[in-house]
């Protein structure tokens, strides 16, 4: 009786490795990238969570073709699965993908970038990342629901302990036997401060990479907004503008423009859209929260 059931329970078993075998299965392909310089990268790492399809494994077939930054995993079952890539001194990603019994197939291009590159705003070039200078950004203030704010001048700032009106001259007590200075015109004291930079001036199709300097739980967005002179007395939402200062810089909020934010890789997004001519202020938020904002001027 026990033989018989044993004969039965491994009949049940083939039958059941049949079904299995007979299932449909398709080809995953494609090739890695270099985010900034969308180049082929040379022998990456890639696989597929939670299953055998890798790269690394002893049985992969196709490492001359790895060689050109290519991969391909052969006889995969249909269904959905997270596709991973990666190399050494790079950023991981990860792309999603579903194959079914009508598609059995899928290519993808998959992009890194190298983990030596700093959270901020990029422009992609042939050599490599470009890092657009966020000099604007020590002359913004805090808003509320003006959303961001840029002071038109700041103190000057010269380094060391003294202060502005001791480094141009103001008139201070001399040392013992010394004369002590003349004061300077007060024109000159006035004229301390350095001014908002100039905004980027930048071609009306916008393409920028942004690297967050965090991990990402919640989409990104961005938006860019008009920018315009205005009085200050009008955004009391904004702090930090300094004692005497009437005006700054403020974005309409009434005619926003959203732009289209893509995951890239981890911490890194690429940014596109059309802005409207003119001075533009392009904020960067998470959670209803500002990231960062950037002062660009679209021709």
């Amino acid at each position: 009786m026990k033989k018989k059931l044993s004969i039965c329970a491994a009949a049940f078993i083939a039958l059941a490795m049949t079904a299995c075998d007979s299932g449909k299965t398709g080809t995953i392909e494609g090739e890695v990238r270099d985010a900034f310089t969308n180049k082929p990268l040379e022998m990456p790492t890639v696989g597929m969570d939670s299953t055998i399809y890798t790269t690394l494994s002893k049985k992969y077939e196709f490492n001359q073709e790895l060689r050109k930054g290519k991969f391909k995993f052969v006889k995969v079952p249909v269904g959905a699965y997270r596709v991973y890539a990666g190399r050494s001194k790079y950023v991981k990603t990860r792309m999603k993908i579903e194959t079914t019994e009508q598609n059995p197939n899928a290519s993808l291009v998959l992009y890194i970038y190298s983990a030596q590159v700093d959270p901020g705003l990029y422009q992609g070039t042939p050599e490599g990342p470009l890092k657009i200078d966020n000099k604007w950004v020590v002359y913004s203030t805090n808003c509320d629901e003006s959303i961001a704010g840029y002071r038109l001048t700041m103190p000057q700032q010269n380094g060391g302990t003294a202060s502005i009106a001791e480094k141009i001259g103001v008139q201070k007590k001399g040392k013992k036997g010394k004369k002590a200075k003349k004061a300077a015109p007060v024109a000159q004291v006035a004229a301390a401060v350095t001014n908002l930079p100039d905004p980027r001036v930048v071609d009306g199709k916008l393409e920028v990479f942004y690297h967050n300097s965090s991990s990402v739980s919640t989409a990104i967005t961005a938006k860019t907004y008009p920018a315009v002179v205005a009085p200050i007395a009008s955004h009391k939402d904004c702090k930090g503008f300094g004692a005497g200062e009437t005006k700054g810089v403020f974005p309409v909020k009434d005619k926003a423009t959203d732009l289209k934010v893509e995951y890239v890789a981890e911490n890194l997004f690429k940014i596109t859209g059309n802005l409207p001519k003119g001075k533009q202020i392009i904020q960067l938020s998470q959670d209803g929260k500002t990231l960062q904002t950037y002062y660009f001027e679209a021709k």
